[in-house]
């Protein structure tokens, strides 16, 4: 059985929903753009085919079905990556930088967590080259 059928217990019925929700939307997205492309790639394969032909343009290569086979396949999967914009759940990790306290509220825990550990990591930092700038001062007098 996939874990899509059983979540964690630590998701709410909500996030379960917004997540099938994207899956869902990934999915159709990228069929619709399988066969946008799928289109696409005739109609190109097509007219580049009627083109040489009437020898409006000149190829040195054969078009025939490998081709053709070649340019739907190509093409069908070209709009399938292409069809599809990321879900807005792809940027719950982000960090938005906000002004005030009161806007601090907005940010997850999980992103307030985040924060205060790169505070403590810059400010340890800065007690690190402070400590090497007196130990050199010291090494030199």
């Amino acid at each position: 059985m996939t874990r899509s059928f059983t979540p964690p217990d630590m998701l709410s019925t909500q996030e379960i929903r917004t997540i099938a929700d994207v899956r869902r939307d990934t999915w159709t997205k990228s069929f619709y753009g399988m066969g946008y492309g799928a289109a696409t790639g005739v109609a190109g394969h097509s007219i580049l085919s009627f083109l040489v032909s009437r020898e409006f343009l000149p190829l040195k290569m054969k078009l025939n079905r490998y081709t053709a086979t070649f340019t739907v396949l190509l093409c069908s999967s070209l709009g399938s990556v292409v069809a599809h914009n990321l879900h807005p759940v792809f940027e719950v990790g982000t960090i938005k930088r906000l002004p005030t306290s009161e806007e601090d509220s907005q940010l997850s825990e999980y992103q307030k967590n985040l924060e205060q550990a790169r505070e403590e990591d810059e400010k340890r930092m800065k007690n690190r080259i402070l400590r090497r700038k007196t130990l050199k001062a010291s090494l030199e007098n």
